[in-house]
């Protein structure tokens, strides 16, 4: 619990800075008053003044209690009558091409950060899955092309005239998953596990259920790394244990059938209809047969056949690392193709019916936040560019109260040559909260709904 909160306040509190200095220093640069900076809303719990380069006055930066969100305070005539000589330093004096950069550089702050996180992750390299590949699932995409359990994925294309070296399991998915939004056909070189020959197999796209809730990858028929089909633990009085399999047996046919591997095994077992007979080898060297009789469990909703042991041994390992300038292009590509997602998953909020379902509030954030952090610094780095790229993306929706919401008045005053007028940016602003208000709603009632379910 303790590591979940701090490693939520971590990364909300990192994209929320990011997007409010990204508008404090536009501010700057065009020497707008800053009156305060604030993270958070609610009661301060510290404060202090710098001097603001450029105008020689008092900025006060605070951080409060509640840690949902910031803002920064401008000097702007439509709040507070001004002093004499501080018109040029405040907002609304400012011309339309300052204010809106002023306004944009928030988000374009978040987009920034989001892609020098992805960028120093390559930069930095890491141990990733290499790109070798699972039993395909039956009748699948894969399994059609002629997929085998143990075949190498070398490249990729969506065009014949170009290929892309494929350098892990990470890799092929986000490229199989970029295919899938483009709803594009795609072939992958393959070095086969069982001939050690090279070949070419189309993957067609057709057919896959786009509103499914799983991943491109196993809508394709690939769950997982290929590894060895070897117990690694035995649960205590399950049918695993009371057949005698230990830990350490590697598991060579299940009813006279020969195991591929670990995702083989577990698709055996799933299979199941009663009583199997299991040959395995020993760590003694020994071969021996046993009798599973796997049981029925209920897991959301449905009858699944378990063993109650850990299966599948250690998967192959490749190093992956990037230059300066490949890792930035590699960044460019995954904040372009998550950039996409993020955009249709907020299409399909108002598209379709169930949209409103894929909203996420805090409570989900701070539990991804806390699952990214136990793993490691790499998938707490990649989770934090996520978010990163969310709140910028978001803050573009024409949404008054958004940043988006700003934009659109500043372009309704560059076709019409007047800003709309105050009846109506008041009507506009109690829609922008309506709609915010429902969101922030919609979110925690989703929280709380997985939580319960």
């Amino acid at each position: 619990m303790g590591m979940t909160l701090l490693a939520f306040l971590v990364a909300l509190t990192t994209v929320i800075f990011v997007h409010e200095y990204g508008h404090y220093r536009a501010a700057l640069w065009f020497k707008v008053r800053v009156l305060r900076f604030s993270i958070g809303f609610g009661r301060p719990i510290w404060k202090w003044q710098h001097v603001q380069p450029g105008l020689g006055l008092p900025t006060e930066f605070t951080i409060c209690a509640i840690p949902l969100g910031g803002f920064i305070k401008m000097l702007d005539e439509r709040d507070q009558e001004l002093a004499p000589g501080e018109a040029p330093s405040a907002f609304n004096r400012q011309t339309l091409f300052a204010r809106a950069c002023i306004v944009l550089a928030g988000p374009l702050a978040n987009l920034l950060l989001t892609l020098f996180l992805y960028a120093f992750v390559h930069w930095i390299g890491s141990q990733q899955l290499a790109a070798i590949i699972a039993t395909p699932l039956k009748a699948s995409a894969a399994e059609n092309a002629g997929l085998r359990s143990g075949d190498l994925i070398q490249k990729f294309s969506t065009n014949p005239q170009e290929w892309e070296t494929v350098q892990s399991l990470d890799h092929l998915r986000g490229l199989v998953t970029e295919a899938f939004q483009e709803e594009q056909n795609f072939q992958l070189e393959v070095l086969s596990s069982q001939s050690q020959v090279h070949r070419v197999v189309d993957i067609s796209v057709a057919g896959w259920d786009i509103e499914s809730k799983g991943s491109a990858m196993s809508l394709m028929g690939i769950t997982g790394p290929y590894s060895k089909p070897e117990i690694v633990k035995v649960v205590q009085s399950g049918p695993a244990a009371k057949a005698g399999l230990l830990a350490g047996d590697l598991v060579l046919k299940v009813d006279h059938l020969v195991v591929n591997d670990a995702q083989h095994l577990i698709q055996l077992i799933r299979s199941s209809t009663g009583t199997q007979l299991w040959e395995v080898h020993s760590s003694d060297g020994k071969v021996r047969s046993l009798s599973i009789h796997p049981e029925f469990r209920e897991i959301e909703g449905k009858k699944i056949a378990k063993v109650d042991a850990v299966i599948g041994g250690e998967p192959d390992m490749v190093w992956v690392q990037h230059g300066p300038i490949s890792g930035l292009g590699m960044a460019f590509n995954t904040l372009a193709a998550q950039s996409k997602m993020t955009i249709v998953a907020v299409g399909k909020l108002v598209t379709t019916s169930n949209g409103w379902q894929q909203v996420s509030g805090p409570l989900t954030m701070a539990e991804y936040a806390g699952k990214t952090a136990e793993q490691g610094w790499r998938p707490f780095i990649q989770y934090l560019a996520l978010i990163s790229l969310s709140i910028g993306l978001l803050n573009l929706l024409p949404v008054p109260m958004l940043d988006g919401g700003h934009l659109m008045y500043y372009l309704w005053e560059f076709v019409t040559g007047s800003p709309p007028s105050q009846l109506w940016l008041e009507r506009l602003q109690v829609m922008g909260l309506s709609v915010v208000a429902l969101m922030m709603f919609t979110a925690l009632f989703n929280d709380v709904l997985r939580w319960l379910t």
